[in-house]
């Protein structure tokens, strides 16, 4: 269910978490953010670099196949939150191949 925020509750991995989605004006990170927010957080950071990992794998396998890359956002200030970012070149790249019917 949509939010006005852009918020949406998601079930991935096994994992019940909220997916943000937020603009990034970074400059070297220009994008769509996709911010994953645990409820719980893991209390041994190990378990959530694994979590991160498996969501890495999970979310590039997904959006390879659509032909749209997705990076580790590093930058994410949050414990709580696994963060990563679409490139706002490939967001184009894909509008301009709809635009173009292709």
């Amino acid at each position: 269910m949509e939010s006005a925020q852009g918020t949406y509750p998601i079930t991935i991995l096994g994992q019940k978490l909220t997916l943000n989605f937020e603009v990034s004006d970074a400059p070297t990170k220009k994008g769509i953010n996709l911010q994953f927010v645990m409820q719980n957080v893991p209390q041994d950071m190990r378990d959530k670099e694994q979590l991160q990992n498996k969501l890495s794998i999970a979310l590039q396998k997904r959006f390879g196949d659509a032909g749209i890359p997705i990076d580790y956002n590093e930058r994410n200030p949050y414990n709580n939150v696994i963060s990563f970012i679409i490139p706002i070149s490939s967001i184009a790249e894909q509008m301009i191949k709809v635009l173009k019917g292709q």
